[in-house]
């Protein structure tokens, strides 16, 4: 009897508890997702989390000891699958313009709505909750890719210089998320936006962040 308790008690490997940790890391993020994706930040609740993959509240806690720490996890997740993606189309070689440079970026973007209504809300929500460790963190991350994807758009066109690349993306990212919060609009405004006269008022995300970046790097060619 005394064996078998003994047997019950064996601690596993630590390799397989951090396994066992960064997939419950991996299945509170999906979990935040999809509700994130079904409804919104502001009704996401930490409890809905947890009864959406069988834990309990306090373990989601102990995890991400706040709504906003969650999320921005999850933004970070999101951020460095976008930053693979658009460097690997990047990457591929061919005389480019700015116009194609400018279609690459939009055309990386379609389908990543969740990943841009985040990021809409990065500075002015998720960031608002969160230790400092927890957003340099995330800060460092983010400049390591920036550094990445800018090296990439000097080589596509070498009027970029290794300051005015950096200086892209953080235009980049600010027409990203202002065109992403024009594009997502309430059900009763959509329906408004349906009448006729209302057309200057209705936002293609793809063409009028290609049309941006267009004349954005026009501006920088002519420096």
């Amino acid at each position: 009897m005394a064996g078998a308790l003994a047997e019950k008690r064996v601690v596993p490997p630590r390799a397989r508890r951090d396994e066992d940790k960064e997939a419950r890391r991996r299945e509170l993020l999906d979990a935040a997702r999809a509700l994130f994706e079904a409804t919104s930040f502001a009704e996401v609740k930490m409890a809905d989390v947890a009864a959406r993959t069988g834990l309990a509240k306090g373990t989601v806690f102990l995890y991400f000891p706040t709504k906003e720490a969650l999320f921005l996890a999850l933004l970070d997740d999101l951020l460095a699958a976008w930053f693979a993606k658009l460097n690997g189309r990047l990457a591929e070689d061919g005389t480019w313009t700015g116009h194609q440079l400018a279609r690459t970026v939009a055309g990386s973007l379609e389908g990543e709505e969740t990943f841009t209504r985040l990021l809409a809300r990065a500075q002015t929500v998720l960031e608002q909750n969160v230790t400092v460790a927890q957003a340099q963190a995330f800060k460092e991350r983010v400049l390591v890719s920036m550094g990445t994807t800018a090296a990439l758009l000097q080589a596509r066109l070498p009027f970029l210089t290794p300051e005015s690349a950096v200086q892209l993306i953080r235009h980049v990212h600010a027409l990203m998320t202002g065109l992403r919060q024009m594009a997502d609009i309430a059900p009763v405004a959509r329906e408004v936006l349906t009448l006729p006269h209302m057309a200057p008022l209705r936002v293609d995300f793809t063409a009028e962040l290609t049309a941006a970046i267009t004349t954005l790097l026009r501006g920088l060619e002519s420096r």
